[in-house]
């Protein structure tokens, strides 16, 4: 769109009194290579283009959408927006130059052959396959896409960015005696196909597989309160999940956070520093500028323990006393930004995974998180385990079934007793007010001191 129609539906917006107005305008495609029975199955493919409009009045917001770019249109939708506010004289709006913060691929999702991603597809469903006649199906996908976008706002903000991802999924089943289970891996960078380079797929895929297989043997196991140790990775849910949504404004300023009066105050133990930072090059969750055209910015949430800062967007940054940073993020479109993270982990530390390990006589060592819940107000959470093993006098052993975590956010951060330096970061999508978005989460090997472990005896 042009600058001088941005700045005509500004103006329009601005007619009658707003306190600001935003334009987003996107463009972005997705591709979704399904694999299935050892051959491609299907190729996924979508577009949309369309226009979001977002008008604020003190602690008032109203928006809406459309694909249906006409100048008809939008004038019409800017003004059933504008039924929400008095008439009163605005002010007039002149953007500035185009601020383009866009960057490139080294190897766009279009100059690689699909011929090479049925290879990548082809590979992962054959290592799978060798590992053991027991693995019964492998479903494998590769998922690409691609997001332009302009924002321009009453501020005079006019700035354009980008950002490009790249995805490959794994589903590994095995069969038994009429049992089933199965594994599931990933690896996904904010990359075009570059992402490829340094990654080990036979050894990832092997490891997988080999887990599936063994998952046919796990065993029931009686729960209670215990020490557990959390792997690397994508462990670090509970952490998104249980901490994470309560420290972005959306729960923080309406008083609806167990984190909402805990600013500047010790909520963790020592060994916690918990880091949201959507600048890292080639992450999953990263880029330039948020969804509101700001500059991204590495944002230490919880820093030795003692809660430092909040993730806040530019529509709760007055009713909360904070600067806007670089967190306001939406699926498309279609939503209104609002706070959200983006590449959220645990730094590291200085203990030995072994130590943890040996200093436990009866735990569980949780190798894969699944997905849970948690009530922000109050903090409490239900996890499931994928993956889990028993810890039995300071050695890990067979792996368990039916495992879950149960326990409260501000509980587990205080009873994080070790961390290492093993910190890996995974991909993943996190739902939420403004749909949809890729986030990373990350951490390293963790022990926590106590928490109650959910499980079933026969």
């Amino acid at each position: 769109m042009r600058k001088e129609e941005l700045e005509e539906y500004l103006n329009l917006g601005m007619s009658t009194g707003a306190d600001a107005v935003e334009l987003y305008y996107e463009e972005s495609k997705k591709n979704h290579y399904r694999y299935n029975d050892s051959k491609l199955d299907t190729v996924d493919s979508s577009f949309q283009k369309g226009l979001g409009i977002r008008i604020i009045k003190g602690e008032e917001s109203f928006y809406t959408s459309t694909s249906i770019l006409t100048k008809k249109n939008i004038t019409i939708c800017i003004q059933e927006l504008l039924k929400n506010f008095p008439q009163e004289l605005g002010k007039k709006v002149f953007l500035n130059d185009l601020e383009d913060r866009r960057t490139k691929p080294i190897i766009s999702h279009g100059e690689y052959p699909i011929e090479k991603k049925k290879q990548i597809l082809s590979r992962i469903d054959e290592v799978a396959r060798s590992v053991s006649p027991l693995v019964v199906q492998v479903s494998a996908g590769i998922l690409e896409m691609d997001k332009e976008f302009i924002v321009a706002n009453s501020s005079s903000k006019y700035v354009t960015g980008n950002s490009f991802l790249t995805r490959v999924m794994a589903a590994i089943y095995a069969e038994k005696d009429g049992r089933k289970e199965h594994e599931f891996t990933d690896f996904g960078r904010g990359m075009g196909y570059e992402f490829l380079e340094g990654w080990n797929l036979e050894k990832q895929i092997h490891k997988t597989a080999n887990t599936a297989v063994e998952k046919l043997d796990a065993v029931d196991f009686k729960g209670g309160k215990m020490p557990v140790v959390i792997a690397p990775g994508f462990g670090a849910v509970i952490f998104h999940e249980a901490c994470g949504h309560g420290l972005e404004a959306t729960s923080v300023a309406p008083h609806l956070s167990v984190f909402s009066d805990d600013y500047g105050k010790m909520v963790a133990t020592s060994k916690v520093t918990l880091i949201d930072d959507g600048t890292i090059s080639g992450a999953w969750g990263s880029s330039l500028v948020d969804d509101e055209g700001r500059n991204t910015e590495k944002n230490i949430l919880i820093e030795n323990g003692v809660l430092k800062t909040f993730l806040v967007d530019s529509f709760h940054s007055e009713q909360m006393h904070m600067d806007p940073n670089g967190c306001g993020r939406r699926e498309s479109y279609r939503y209104a930004p609002t706070s959200r993270m983006s590449n959220t982990y645990l730094a590291i530390g200085k203990d030995k995974i072994e130590n943890m390990i040996q200093s436990i006589d009866y735990g569980v060592y949780c190798e894969k998180m699944s997905g849970g819940s948690v009530n922000p107000a109050t903090g409490d959470f239900n996890f499931a385990v994928d993956t889990a093993r028993l810890i039995e006098n300071g050695k890990v052993k067979h792996l368990l079934k039916g495992i879950t975590l149960i326990g409260n956010s501000k509980d587990i951060l205080k009873n994080v007793e070790m961390v290492s330096d093993d910190l890996t970061l995974s991909a993943g999508f996190c739902g939420s007010k403004s749909g949809m978005i890729p986030v990373t989460i990350g951490q390293p090997t963790i022990k926590v001191s106590s928490i109650l472990v959910g499980g079933k005896e026969e």
